[in-house]
């Protein structure tokens, strides 16, 4: 009895305890409700349920959540849960609770959005907190009690979440800051002239006119629905205040009531919205329209050029997107000018700006080149420049930092010409000047002139440049700014080229390019024979084909000697027979029809006689052929060659032939010429000096035969008469062959020796005996006083102009063409040569004297019209 009524008591007990536990759990679980919740995610599909904060879903895996299903377990008082999600191209889904799918499934569409909500007596105890993982953002912070969490407008997708329950008036289980983003905007109005302030817009759509030329007076700028925290912050560059102090969220920049311009703007956004989002604004100003895209602080305008803004445009993009258009050239300002000079031993100089110096002073070092470029041009076009080195010819231009001139060559710059190209050229003018050895700093060029030297073997040792707007700079001159050997005034005539040529033409000109050319000339104005020569001396010349008896000779009309010349009328006549031949021929000579036996005659050549009162001798054997030239009836023209089927025979023709007309358009144009080195010095003043020693003269003359030494001579003419004395030497030059000629050395004529070094009065058949006969008139008995009396000569009748038309001819083009007497009278004549080209030939000589030294050139350049 009492052993069953121990085990009763035992039994009893173990109820006792297992009855407490139960209650004890049973308590615990009713303080402690949990939430359970599961996604359904891309390629996933449901995932296991989880619970009270955890995570569900993927992160890192670009996944989308595309349905979710929440309960609640263990709820100590009555309510549930409901929740509905915002889901890709359906929006915000109806309200589901306790377990129900809120979302899609095999649609593949994204959950962007969620809210969650308690109902019923838990509403009233607990507080349910959630936040989700969105593409892009991350984590955002914790939403409850129905606000929204994740993105709306965005198409970001949801790819996890976390649920809790809160006991109400506890805290957050994490940051509540921006648990849901949506549409992010920035906003924006401006207050316009005329129009006040304008209605407020966003995102890229304009605010203020265009086409009605209305300035921007003011702008407010505001974010709205930002994600993150921060700020946007701007402000204004206005007329006659420059840039204004920032603003931020809202306020004014800018001014009212004051009718100011705004000019340009800059825009930054602030704190965590900066780190996410870029800024981006372009506006449209007077004069340029829409700029380009600006951001994050970017200028955006204009500054200094007084240009109204117009209107404006801000657009909000996601950090590292495209940039909504261009953001080539989206402010404008006034440009600037940088430049580096390359210095002897020193190399390239930091590069300055807008007429800073650049180079050396005082160190006696040379620039070998120059870089030049334009910075922050408002308009389109280049900087284009050119520099000459010493001993050389210009460079050709190179722009916008290229370089001119050759780094270490060891030869120095010379000059310089800049200028401006396309549509800044017409905005601004360019301004330089140069640093010159012995001159210092010249003065300022602009726009492509000379700046520098030329001709005087001077360095240029620093350069300043700077832009100055159109017409506001300083009026400048080339005379200033360029110090040269060479001195160039032009002459305009009244006359077109065309005009002069065919005046030119009316004189017969000559040349001798066509002088080893063949010839021809019409046979049918030919009397043809053989020309030949008597073989033996006193050869007899008989009347007629036959040898007298008598003692007489009766028929025996000359003797002649040895190499006598004579015509052949007849190589076929029979008469008296002696040497073994009764062959004769019947010639002429001295105009007489006479025979001699054939033994005693030596054929030299056919020969044509002309029959015609004159016969043109042309380039071939045509009558479309140029005619160089022509003949006299009764004219002897030996045949080189004929054909038998053809009414032509190829002549032998003189070396000076007729030019054609473009042959001696080519000599007279002066442009063909004037820019040439050597070819220029037909330009040259004949009335100027060169100033060049007699030193130079002499050393040149070195080995010229009669000519050597007689520098002097040339020195004394020129000073006597007015004439340059290098183109004195230079003329003589060429008319005596190097002082070789046989007037030049010197000819016996009437018992006194004579000498002539000019040429004058020796004409083409009768070179030496006329040439010598001026001279004797003239009494040019030394070399010297040959010298200083053809340099009268030439003075008398050209360069001084005493001449019939009084005209002067102080240049050789002029004595050649006579440019002014064509103007004038409208023919050609008082030239000093026939040949077309013998201004050109006098002037090899003149370019090597001045090219020994600097000597000052003084060219005078005719123009037609």
């Amino acid at each position: 009895m009492n052993k069953k009524r121990g085990l009763f008591y035992f039994f009893a007990a173990i109820l006792l305890v297992l009855g407490y536990s139960i209650n004890v759990t049973n308590v615990n679980a009713a303080e402690n409700p949990t939430i359970s919740y599961s996604t359904h995610v891309q390629s996933y599909g449901w995932m296991d349920s989880v619970k009270d904060g955890k995570l569900s879903g993927t992160t890192g895996k670009s996944k989308r959540v595309e349905a979710v299903k929440i309960d609640l377990e263990n709820a100590p008082y009555s309510g549930g849960i409901t929740y509905k999600t915002h889901v890709q191209s359906y929006g915000w889904m109806d309200s589901v609770s306790n377990g129900k799918v809120s979302g899609t499934t095999g649609k593949s569409k994204r959950v962007e959005a969620i809210q969650i909500n308690l109902t019923g007596e838990m509403a009233e105890h607990y507080d349910v907190y959630y936040r989700v993982h969105s593409q892009t953002y991350g984590w955002l912070g914790w939403a409850k009690n129905g606000q929204s969490a994740g993105t709306e407008g965005l198409s970001k997708r949801v790819e996890a979440m976390e649920i809790v329950l809160v006991k109400k008036g506890q805290s957050a289980p994490g940051s509540t800051e921006q648990p849901f983003v949506t549409n992010l905007s920035v906003s924006y109005s401006t207050h316009v002239q005329s129009y006040g302030w304008m209605k407020t817009v966003k995102n890229g759509a304009s605010s203020g006119t265009t086409g009605k030329s209305k300035r921007v007076e003011a702008i407010k700028i505001s974010l709205n629905k930002t994600p993150y925290s921060g700020g946007i912050t701007y402000k204004t560059h206005v007329q006659s205040y420059g840039w204004m102090d920032s603003v931020s969220n809202g306020k004014v920049s800018g001014t009212t009531g004051k009718s100011k311009r705004v000019e340009a703007i800059q825009i930054n956004l602030t704190g965590e919205m900066a780190e996410h989002y870029d800024v981006y604004y372009r506006v449209y100003s007077q004069s340029y329209g829409w700029l380009d895209w600006a951001k994050n602080g970017q200028s955006a305008g204009t500054e200094g050029l007084s240009k109204r803004v117009e209107s404006i445009q801000i657009r909000l993009v996601e950090k590292g997107k495209r940039a909504p258009g261009s953001t080539a050239k989206p402010f404008v300002t006034d440009p600037s000018i940088s430049y580096s000079s390359y210095v002897q031993s020193k190399g390239w100089m930091e590069t300055v700006k807008d007429g800073k110096f650049s180079g050396t002073e005082g160190q006696s070092k040379r620039i070998e080149a120059i870089k030049v470029n334009i910075e922050n041009s408002p308009y389109s076009g280049e900087v284009v420049y050119a520099s000459k080195m010493q001993g050389g010819s210009w460079l050709s231009s190179v722009s916008n930092g290229g370089v001119s001139g050759i780094e270490g060559y060891s030869k120095p710059l010379e000059a310089v010409k800049i200028n401006l190209s396309g549509e800044i050229a017409n905005h601004y003018d360019v301004y330089y000047r140069v640093h010159v050895q012995s001159y210092g700093w010249l003065g300022w060029a602009k726009n492509g002139m000379k700046a520098g030297t030329e001709g005087l073997l001077k360095r240029v040792e620093a350069i300043e440049v700077k832009l100055v707007k159109k017409d506001k700079g300083e009026a400048v001159s080339e005379k200033n700014s360029y110090r040269t050997n060479v001195y160039t005034t032009k002459t305009n005539y009244n006359i077109s080229l065309d005009n002069a040529l065919s005046m030119q033409m009316n004189t017969s000109p000559q040349t001798d390019k066509y002088r080893n050319e063949k010839a021809y000339a019409s046979s049918e104005y030919l009397q043809m024979m053989d020309k030949g020569k008597i073989t033996k001396n006193d050869v007899q010349l008989r009347t007629s084909p036959e040898i007298k008896d008598d003692k007489e000779d009766t028929n025996v009309a000359t003797k002649v000697k040895s190499g006598t010349s004579i015509l052949i009328l007849d190589n076929n006549v029979v008469g008296d027979e002696t040497a073994g031949s009764d062959k004769w021929y019947k010639i002429e000579y001295k105009e007489q029809e006479l025979f001699v036996h054939s033994s005693l005659v030596e054929l030299e050549s056919r020969v044509g006689r002309v029959t015609a009162t004159t016969l043109n001798i042309r380039s071939k054997a045509s009558t479309t052929g140029h005619i160089y030239g022509s003949v006299k009836k009764g004219t002897l023209v030996t045949v080189l060659k004929e054909d038998s089927k053809s009414k032509w025979v190829e002549v032998s023709y003189n070396a000076w032939r007729n030019a054609t007309s473009s042959d001696v358009k080519y000599y007279l144009d002066p442009t063909n010429f004037s820019s040439d080195k050597v070819q220029r010095f037909q330009f040259m003043d004949l009335t100027k000096s060169s100033e060049v020693p007699v030193s130079i003269l002499n050393q040149y003359l070195k080995g010229k035969g009669i000519l050597e030494g007689q520098g002097q001579a040339f020195i004394d003419a020129g000073k006597k008469y007015g004439i340059n004395e290098v183109y004195l030497m230079a003329h003589t030059l060429l008319e005596t062959g190097n002082g070789t000629s046989t007037l030049a050395k010197g000819i016996e004529y009437k018992g006194k020796k004579v000498y002539n070094m000019y040429g004058i009065g020796a004409y083409d058949d009768c070179p030496d005996e006329c040439g010598a006969e001026a001279a004797y008139d003239n009494g040019w008995t030394t070399p010297y006083k040959a010298i200083l009396g053809g340099a009268a000569f030439i003075e008398n009748g050209y360069i001084g102009g005493k001449n019939s038309y009084n005209i002067v001819q102080n240049t050789i083009y002029k004595m050649r063409w006579n440019p002014e007497l064509m103007n004038n009278k409208s023919f050609a004549g008082h030239q000093y040569a026939t040949d077309i080209g013998w201004a050109s030939k006098q002037v090899k000589v003149m370019s090597e004297v001045y090219n020994l030294r600097p000597f000052i050139l003084h060219l005078e350049i005719p123009v037609y019209k």
